[in-house]
C-alpha cells in the first residue's frame, strides 16, 4: 500500500507478503482473507490519521487472471486459484471440442490455456460443483478488495481481458452466449466499468476496519500490469513497457495483434494492450539460490562480473524457461536450459547468458508483434531494471533505447495517477510524465547488436528442437 501526494511524490509506503500454497504439482492458491487482512493492517500504517483528511481518492491494483468465489455474505469458498495455476488442462480441451479453438479466439482474442480467468471458472464449475451452487460472485483479487471498500462489485477491461473465453474483446463486455455454453451465470460476474470510473467511496464498515476515511472516493482500478504500464509513463504506441519483476512483461499499448502466441487485452487508458510474458528474475533468483545469495550485494558483485564477459557470453545461451512458460511457447513441460557450456565458462559467462536469454525471449515477442511499431523506446521498471548491465543487454537485443523508471515508477505510481485522473485532480492520462522520473536512454551498442543478431536465430530454434525431450523429462521428474 502506497500514499502519493498531487505531484506523484511518494509519501509512504508498505507491503505485505502472502505465501502461495501448492497442494498439488502445477496448483497455486491463495488465502483471499488475507488480502483484505494486509489492507486493514497497512492502511493506519500508511494513511494515519493526521494525513487522512488530505485523502482524495483510491485505486486497487491486483494480479489476474484468476478465480475467487465468493458466498451470498462474502467469504472465501475456497483459496483463490491464481494465475500460475495450471491445473484446467482438461477445460481446454472441453472447450476446443465444446466451442472451438478458433471461435473462442475470435472472441476473446486470446487463445486457450490454462492460465485464463474463464478457464480456471470452468474447472471450479466442473470439479467442485457443490461449491459453484453456492456462489454468489467469482471476483478478480482487486474486484475483491473494491467490493470490501464501498459494496460495489466491479472490474475493468484489462482484467476482464484475461478471463478469457469469458470476455467479448470487441464488445468489452462478458459474453453471455459463451458464459451460457460453459455454465457460467453472468450474474455470478462482477460489472465491467471503465478503469478510472469512480464507483463508490468508503463505506463505515470500512472505514472503521482500515482506518482510511468514510467517503473516500474509490475509482475502478485495473491489473498489476496494466498499471504498472501507466506507471512507467507508457500510454499509448510509440513506447513499451518491460516489467523485470520475477516474472518478466513487455507491453504495448496501442498495438492490437491477434496471433495466438501472445496476450490481448485492455489498457487502463482504454487502448487495446498487446504483451508478451518472459521469466526474468526468477531466473536470477534461482542462480543466487545456488550460491546461497540473493541479496543486492551480489547481483551487484554479479552484474560487475558479467560485465567483463563479451556479449554472447562466448558462445553461451540459455532458455530461461524454468518454471515452464506462457509466451510465446504456451508449454508448461518447457525448461531451462544451457546449451554451448564449456570448460572455459565462469559463474559470470552463466550470469550473462541468463540475462541475454530473457533479453532473446522479448525480442522473440517483438518479431511476433512486427516491425510496424513505432516503438521508439522501451521503459523498464521493477527490480531488474536497477541493472545497467541488463539495460545494455536490452537495449542491443531489442535495438532500441532503454530508460528506467526510476523509484518513482511502477504499479503503485500507476495506481495513483489513475486515482487521480478518476477523481479529476489530473485532466490527462499523458500528465504522467510529470509524476516520472526516467533516467537517460541506453542506446544499442553496434558490436553487440551485430553478436545478438547472430545468436538469436540459435536461441529462437531450440525449443522447438528440445521440445519432446522437455516432456520426456517431465515424466521421469
Amino acid at each position: 500500500m502506497s500514499l502519493f501526494d498531487s505531484n506523484g511524490r511518494l509519501i509512504a509506503t508498505q507491503a505485505a507478503s502472502y505465501p502461495v500454497e501448492i497442494p498439488q504439482p502445477g496448483w497455486a492458491e491463495q488465502d483471499p482473507a488475507a488480502w483484505w487482512q494486509s489492507v486493514c493492517r497497512l492502511g493506519p500504517e500508511v494513511v494515519p490519521a493526521g494525513l487522512s483528511a488530505g485523502l482524495t481518492g483510491i485505486c486497487v491494483s491486483g494480479q489476474t487472471p484468476l478465480c475467487a468465489p465468493f458466498d451470498a455474505q462474502g467469504n472465501p469458498l475456497r483459496k483463490a486459484i491464481l494465475w500460475l495455476d495450471r491445473r484446467a488442462t482438461a477445460q481446454v480441451n472441453w472447450l476446443d471440442e465444446s466451442l472451438g479453438e478458433a471461435h473462442c479466439r475470435q472472441v476473446s482474442a486470446n487463445r486457450l490455456d490454462s492460465y485464463f480467468g474463464g478457464v480456471k471458472w470452468l474447472w471450479y464449475r466442473q470439479a467442485e460443483p457443490e461449491l459453484f451452487q453456492r456462489t454468489w460472485k467469482i471476483l478478480q483479487a482487486s474486484s475483491y478488495i473494491t467490493w470490501k471498500l464501498t459494496g460495489q462489485v466491479v472490474v475493468d477491461p484489462s482484467q476482464a481481458g484475461l478471463c478469457s473465453p469469458c470476455f467479448n474483446h470487441a464488445a468489452g463486455q462478458w459474453d453471455e452466449a459463451i458464459c451460457q455454453a460453459m455454465g457460467i451465470p453472468l450474474e455470478l460476474l462482477p460489472e465491467i466499468r471503465p478503469a478510472q470510473a469512480v464507483i463508490g467511496s468508503i463505506t463505515l464498515a470500512a472505514a472503521l476496519a482500515t482506518g482510511l476515511p468514510e467517503g473516500t472516493p474509490v475509482v475502478c482500478g485495473g491489473g498489476d500490469f496494466a498499471l504498472a504500464c501507466l506507471g512507467a509513463g507508457v500510454t499509448g504506441r510509440g513506447r513499451a513497457a518491460l516489467m523485470l519483476g520475477t516474472a518478466g512483461n513487455l507491453l504495448l499499448p496501442g498495438v492490437f495483434n491477434t496471433d495466438a502466441r501472445l496476450l490481448h487485452t485492455w489498457h487502463v487508458t482504454g487502448q487495446p494492450l498487446t504483451f508478451g510474458g518472459v521469466m526474468a528474475g526468477g531466473n536470477l533468483s534461482w542462480f543466487g539460490g545456488l550460491y546461497g545469495a540473493v541479496d543486492g550485494d551480489f547481483f551487484a558483485l554479479m552484474d560487475e562480473e558479467a560485465a567483463l564477459v563479451p556479449a554472447g557470453s562466448e558462445g553461451l545461451v540459455f532458455l530461461p524457461y524454468l518454471m515452464g512458460e506462457r509466451t510465446p511457447v504456451w508449454d508448461a513441460e518447457a525448461r531451462g536450459a544451457f546449451v554451448g557450456l564449456s570448460s572455459r565458462h565462469t559463474r559470470a559467462h552463466l550470469y550473462r547468458a541468463i540475462l541475454e536469454g530473457v533479453a532473446f525471449g522479448f525480442r522473440q515477442i517483438l518479431e511476433i508483434v512486427g516491425a510496424d511499431l513505432g516503438l521508439e523506446a522501451i521503459v523498464a521498471i521493477d527490480g531488474g531494471a536497477r541493472s545497467v548491465l541488463w539495460r545494455s543487454i536490452l537495449a542491443a537485443t531489442l535495438d532500441r533505447p532503454v530508460c528506467q523508471g526510476g523509484q518513482r515508477s511502477g504499479t503503485a505510481l500507476g495506481a495513483a495517477f489513475l486515482a487521480a485522473y478518476g477523481v479529476g485532480a489530473v485532466d490527462s492520462f499523458d500528465a504522467i510524465e510529470d509524476w516520472m522520473e526516467l533516467s537517460a536512454a541506453i542506446l544499442p551498442d553496434p558490436a553487440a547488436r551485430r553478436r545478438y543478431d547472430t545468436l538469436f536465430p540459435v536461441y529462437a530454434g531450440l525449443y522447438p528442437k528440445l521440445k519432446a525431450d522437455f516432456a520426456v523429462l517431465n515424466k521421469a521428474s
